[in-house]
C-alpha cells in the first residue's frame, strides 16, 4: 500500500474517533507518516478509555448484581452506547454477550462505533453470528465502514461468512481499505471469491480506484494474480481507470506486483492500453522498477511491450553504471527471466548491447546456458543473436557446447531465424566451434533443409572472413552436395579463393 493511501486510511479512522464528519479536514496530517497518525489515534483511544478505568470496573461489577434483562435495560436507557463501550472491556465476556442478546441491533451498532476491538476481542469473538449479521446490516445502512473494518480481524469466520451477504461490493471495498490488519484481507477475500469481479467493477463505477488499488496491493500473491486477471477481463475502460489512478498517486510500486502476477494474456491486454505506451508513464514505471526495488516485477511486462516502448526501457537501463547494470542482469538471471531481458537487449543501441555483453556475468557459463535454453524454449533467436554477436570471443566455445542441448527442431529454428537476419555469421561461427559430433549434426540439418537456397543466399560478399574460413576448416565434414553448393555460392560472392578451397580435398 502506498504511503499516500495509508495516510488517507489513517486520517479517515482518526476523524471517526474525533467525531469529525469530513476526514478531509485532517488532510494536513498527511505530511506525517501513516505510522505516526495511527500511533496518535491509538494513544488518544487509550486516554479516552483509561481515564475512568477504576469507575468503569465498578460499573461492570454492578452488572453482576442484577438480572441480565435489567442490565440490558439500564445499558440502553441509562448508560447509553458511549458508557457501555467504555464498560464493556471490564465485563466478563459471557455476561457481556448475554446482555448484548437482549439489546436491539440499532443500540448495539451505536455501541460498536465506540468500542475498542483491542480491549473487547474476547467479547466480539463470542457474539453469535445472527447478532453479528444484525449489527452489520445496521452499520451498512449507516455507511459506517470504519467500524466494520476495525472488527474484521477479530470476528470469527462463521460470523464473517454470515455477515458478508449484508454488504454490497462497494462496502467490501471500503471495509478492506480501512482494515487495521491488512493480513486479514486474504481471509476476507476467501469469503467473497464469487464477488471479486463485482468488487473491481465497483471500484471503477463508483470512483473507488484508490481503495481498489489498496486491495490489489494488500493481498497475497495468489489473490493478487486472480484480481489482476479479473481487472484485465473487465475491459479496457476498467484498466484505464486503474492506470489513471496509479498515475495520479504515482503508485507504480503498488501496481507492478499486480501486473507481474497476471497471466500472459491479461498482461498483454494491460500492455496494449494507450496510457501504458506513453513515454511519461513508462518513465514512471521505470523509476519504480529501478529506484524502488521492483525490477523483477517490471520484467514480465517487458515481454509484451512494443519496440518503441522497449527502446525507452532499454535507454533507461543503459543509463545505469556497469555495477548497477550487472546487478540487474544478475537478478533477472536468478529469476529465470531471460525471455524478458532478451527483447530489452535487442532494443538497445549496438554500443549499449556490447557494453551489456561485456559485463562479467555474461562470461558465466551457466548464465550463457540459461540464455540459450530460454532462447530455444521461447523461440527468441531474433532477439538473442544480436546479444550473442556482441559477446566476447571467449564465450563462443561455451555457446557452442550449449547447441548440443537443443533438439533438432530448436536448432532448425535457430538456423532459419539466422539466415533471415543479419546474424547468419554469428550462428555459423558458434555452430562450427562445436565438437565433431555437434558440427555433423548441424551440417546434416542444413544439408536436409527445404529452405537450403535461402540459407545459401544469406551468405553474401559482406559475410565475415571468419565464417568462410571456418567452413573451409571443416570442409571434410560437410556433405558432398552441400559442399559443392557452398563453393558455388562462394564464387557468386566474388570469393574465388574460398570456393577453390572448399572444392579442394583436405590433405
Amino acid at each position: 500500500m502506498s504511503t499516500q493511501l495509508m495516510a488517507r486510511a489513517e486520517t479517515t479512522k482518526l476523524a471517526r474517533l474525533l467525531d469529525i464528519s469530513d476526514p478531509a479536514q485532517l488532510d494536513f496530517l498527511n505530511e506525517l507518516s501513516p505510522e505516526a497518525i495511527r500511533a496518535f489515534r491509538e494513544r488518544a483511544t487509550d486516554l479516552l478509555f483509561d481515564g475512568d478505568a477504576a469507575r468503569m470496573k465498578r460499573v461492570a461489577a454492578a452488572t453482576k448484581l442484577v438480572p441480565t434483562a435489567i442490565s440490558a435495560k439500564a445499558a440502553e436507557r441509562a448508560f447509553g452506547p458511549v458508557l457501555c463501550a467504555a464498560v464493556a472491556s471490564s465485563v466478563e465476556p459471557s455476561r457481556a454477550v448475554d446482555i448484548a442478546k437482549a439489546l436491539p441491533a440499532r443500540f448495539l451498532a451505536e455501541t460498536a462505533i465506540q468500542l475498542d476491538p483491542r480491549r473487547t476481542a474476547d467479547i466480539i469473538a463470542a457474539v453469535p453470528p445472527r447478532l453479528v449479521v444484525a449489527v452489520a446490516r445496521e452499520l451498512v445502512r449507516r455507511d459506517d465502514h470504519v467500524t466494520m473494518s476495525r472488527f474484521v480481524g477479530v470476528v470469527p469466520e462463521e460470523s464473517m461468512r454470515a455477515a458478508v451477504p449484508a454488504m454490497g461490493d462497494a462496502d467490501l471495498l471500503r471495509i478492506g481499505f480501512l482494515m487495521e490488519d491488512k493480513s486479514a484481507v486474504d481471509r476476507l477475500m476467501g469469503l467473497v471469491t464469487d464477488r471479486l469481479a463485482g468488487v473491481i467493477r465497483a471500484a471503477h463505477d463508483q470512483d473507488l480506484w484508490a481503495e481498489g488499488l489498496d486491495l490489489l496491493d494488500s493481498v497475497g500473491p495468489e489473490n493478487r494474480a486472480a484480481l489482476g486477471d479479473i481487472a484485465a477481463g473487465l475491459g479496457g475502460d476498467v484498466l484505464d481507470g486503474l492506470i489513471e489512478t496509479v498515475r495520479a498517486l504515482d503508485a507504480w510500486e503498488s501496481l507492478l506486483p499486480i501486473t507481474s502476477a497476471m497471466n500472459a494474456n491479461s498482461l498483454r491486454v494491460f500492455a496494449e492500453r494507450p496510457a501504458v505506451q506513453e513515454e511519461s508513464v513508462l518513465a514512471s514505471i521505470m523509476n519504480a522498477a529501478l529506484n524502488k526495488g521492483f525490477w523483477l516485477d517490471l520484467l514480465p511486462l517487458a515481454v509484451h511491450l512494443q519496440p518503441a516502448q522497449l527502446t525507452v526501457l532499454a535507454a533507461r537501463l543503459a543509463d545505469k553504471s556497469d555495477e548497477e547494470l550487472g546487478d540487474l542482469v544478475t537478478q533477472a538471471d536468478s529469476a529465470k527471466l531471460w525471455d524478458a531481458m532478451l527483447p530489452i537487449a535487442l532494443a538497445m543501441t549496438d554500443t549499449d548491447r556490447r557494453r551489456m555483453a561485456g559485463l562479467p556475468i555474461m562470461r558465466d557459463p551457466e548464465v550463457l546456458r540459461a540464455v540459450i535454453a530460454t532462447t530455444a524454449e521461447h523461440e527468441l533467436w531474433s532477439q538473442a543473436l544480436p546479444l550473442v554477436d556482441a559477446l566476447p570471443d571467449s564465450a563462443t566455445p561455451i555457446l557452442a557446447s550449449c547447441l548440443g542441448d537443443l533438439t533438432g527442431e530448436q536448432l532448425l529454428a535457430a538456423v532459419l531465424t539466422a539466415m533471415r537476419s543479419d546474424n547468419i555469421d554469428t550462428l555459423v561461427d558458434v555452430a562450427l566451434a562445436q565438437d565433431v559430433d555437434g558440427r555433423a549434426r548441424v551440417l546434416d540439418l542444413i544439408d536436409g533443409m527445404d529452405d537450403l537456397d535461402e540459407f545459401l543466399a544469406a551468405l553474401t560478399p559482406e559475410t565475415p572472413d571468419v565464417v568462410w574460413a571456418g567452413l573451409i576448416e571443416v570442409r571434410a565434414e560437410i556433405p558432398a552436395e552441400l559442399r559443392t553448393r557452398l563453393a558455388t555460392r562462394a564464387d557468386s560472392c566474388g570469393r574465388g579463393g574460398e570456393a577453390a578451397d572448399l572444392r579442394a580435398e583436405q590433405a
